[in-house]
């Protein structure tokens, strides 16, 4: 999860020229930017949106832009409410980390590679599909093919909402990915049900959660998935498939890698001893990671779950609701 909404001074110009700069955005993306315009939502009250400045035809609430020109399409107290959270360390730190994704740094190469190892039985993660596909919380990336919903206006975010309530009309959307976003968020039932309610009937979502995983403020940390809880949230949807993305020696390398930064910390302190440390860590990191490839072997037991460090879900909305009552296949 992750935004500090700008405050009013920093919004860029509204009308249909900023209206044309968004469609060029989003057409570098491979979208109908007036299409997705066209099934934007009010987060107030539930109204159709004005397309060229973002404001409620129902109620006339105008919302304002992010620095980065991404609508804000919060809710007043949602906006207060992530302001407050992004400012702490936490938050900075995470804005910080995403701006710097998309920078090209050479240094970045000496880097150990993280010591995370996909299982290739697991689907391949994001796809989008043809037609309008929300990505829930990717700030610091680009996404090709989504439209990028993040609470932090930093670049390569499309529009900053609050996952919990989505700024699109109901069964507008044919594909949601949501990767290691529910754990950052208090109501993740609240956000499965939110997708739920935009997904198009066979629409599908893809998402990867942490089960056997470290703390780590995205801006905030609340849960972790067991494959029994993730049934239990996905039973709404049919064609539910759950299984390990990332297995038990990934979870040991991660943990003993902050174990190391707990020791050796790298943020904050002295530059000198920081920079020894990451000169530390960062050769064990580079003397560890070819061990991630036990778990080649580890994901094929039938007992590797109880150690997992990321599950995915792929799931499919129903076609009617007589459907899901009958039992019957939403082909």
């Amino acid at each position: 999860m992750h935004p500090h909404p700008a405050p009013s001074g920093h919004l860029l110009p509204e009308g249909e020229g900023q209206f044309q700069r968004d469609c060029a955005i989003l057409d570098s993306y491979g979208l109908d930017a007036m299409k997705w315009q066209e099934h934007l939502q009010c987060v107030e009250c539930t109204g159709s949106m004005v397309r060229d400045d973002y404001r409620c035809s129902q109620c006339g609430v105008r919302y304002d832009r992010a620095s980065t020109g991404a609508p804000i399409l919060m809710t007043a107290e949602d906006r207060q409410r992530f302001q407050v959270l992004l400012s702490q360390d936490a938050g900075s730190h995470m804005q910080a980390e995403y701006s710097g994704r998309l920078k090209r740094n050479w240094a970045r190469r000496l880097y150990p590679p993280e010591p995370v190892y996909v299982n290739p039985a697991a689907p391949p993660l994001p796809v989008a599909k043809r037609g309008l596909n929300l990505w829930i919380g990717g700030g610091g990336l680009e996404l090709p093919g989504f439209v990028n919903i993040d609470v932090a206006p930093v670049r390569g975010v499309d529009i900053v909402a609050n996952a919990s309530k989505l700024p699109f009309q109901s069964d507008s959307c044919h594909g949601v990915a949501c990767l290691a976003l529910l754990e950052h968020v208090e109501d993740p039932e609240r956000v499965v049900a939110e997708i739920h309610r935009v997904l198009r009937p066979d629409g599908e979502v893809q998402v990867v959660v942490p089960f056997c995983h470290p703390y780590h403020a995205y801006p905030a940390d609340y849960s972790r998935f067991s494959r029994e809880r993730l049934a239990g949230l996905f039973a709404g949807f049919h064609d539910v498939e759950i299984g390990i993305r990332t297995g038990p020696t990934t979870t040991m390398l991660t943990f003993l890698t902050y174990y190391l930064k707990l020791i050796l910390p790298v943020h904050g302190g002295n530059s000198l001893h920081r920079n020894f440390n990451r000169l530390i860590v960062g050769a064990l990191g580079w003397a560890m990671f070819p061990l991630k490839y036990l778990d080649v072997w580890l994901n094929r037991l039938p007992t590797a779950h109880v150690l997992a460090n990321h599950f995915y879900v792929v799931a499919r909305k129903w076609k009617s609701a007589g459907t899901h009552a009958e039992g019957e296949p939403g082909d």
